[in-house]
């Protein structure tokens, strides 16, 4: 499961991206979301159901945080 969505950006003159504030505040929300569903699970969970699911959180959690520091950059 992929979820796509736009981060908006605004071009500051000098060859430099100025990040959509509201972007960053969007992933890291989800990042904090992933981060507890996580930590109530037991970081892998107890039955296949829940380790299927961290794993996809984990991946979600990877690409999330790779996003977030793109923008930052």
């Amino acid at each position: 499961m992929q979820m796509n969505f736009a981060l908006g950006t605004q071009h500051r003159g000098l060859g430099h991206v100025v990040a959509d504030y509201r972007a960053v505040d969007y992933l890291r929300q989800e990042i904090a979301f992933l981060e507890a569903r996580l930590h109530e699970m037991g970081e892998k969970g107890d039955c296949a159901y829940e380790h299927a699911l961290s794993r996809a959180y984990e991946t979600l959690l990877h690409e999330r945080r790779s996003q977030l520091a793109q923008l930052q950059a």
